[in-house]
């Protein structure tokens, strides 16, 4: 497990990140442990990992600090595009207009990140009678509403009711992923989707997960 840690952790340093799934990166330590001679996977060794649990998360959390500044710069390019937008988004909102226009309905929007926020604030803004569903993915969009920096909607205020359906998908481990049903009850359905990525790979590794496929497929119209 560490080693397949450490390979992980020095492509993030690289700034390349391995987007292998979860099942992938256990196969991976289950390959170099037996390779190793260690015993096969089984009680004894969930005991020794259950056993180091409790120190392994303490020192997790001194390594995030240390290295707050290679978190924040791995976040910042998804931070960056949603300061710019909530800045001058005008242009993107009119493109999607522009796109949406364009295509026979029904038409489903599906954005991840900074997509997910442009598609909430455009149906929010301008009703798309032939849009008839919302899928947002790792999406900052119910965060910026709760705190009052959404453009096109001011908490408390309830979403407007042509508003189409809205599926939202998110992963425990992405911290840039936020729910909409508490926020919104009755008009949003959240989902999770653990890709048991690390953020912040998680926040990209929501394409390398069958559940999110399994997720929107069932609600395509």
């Amino acid at each position: 497990r560490a080693l397949t840690a450490a390979t992980v952790a020095a492509a993030l340093e690289a700034d390349a990140p391995v987007q292998c799934t979860g099942d992938a990166r256990d196969a991976a330590v289950d390959r170099i442990a037996e390779a190793l001679g260690a015993a096969p996977a089984g009680a004894d060794r969930g005991l020794l990992l259950r056993a180091l649990k409790g120190p392994a998360m303490r020192a997790g959390s001194r390594i995030a600090v240390r290295r707050r500044r290679a978190l924040t710069d791995a976040a910042h390019p998804a931070a960056g595009d949603i300061l710019r937008y909530l800045a001058r988004g005008e242009g993107a909102r009119r493109g999607l207009r522009d796109q949406i226009a364009a295509q026979e309905p029904p038409v489903v929007l599906l954005g991840h990140s900074l997509g997910g926020i442009m598609a909430l604030d455009t149906l929010v803004l301008d009703p798309q009678p032939g849009v008839e569903l919302l899928i947002t993915v790792g999406s900052q969009g119910p965060f910026l509403y709760e705190t009052g920096a959404l453009p096109s909607l001011a908490h408390p205020a309830p979403l407007p009711a042509h508003v189409p359906d809205w599926l939202n998908l998110y992963d425990p481990r992405d911290l840039l992923g936020y729910l909409g049903a508490p926020l919104f009850p009755g008009r949003v359905a959240d989902i999770a989707a653990d890709s048991r990525q690390p953020f912040p790979v998680a926040h990209s590794a929501y394409w390398d997960n069958p559940d999110v496929y399994r997720a929107i497929a069932a609600r395509l119209p």
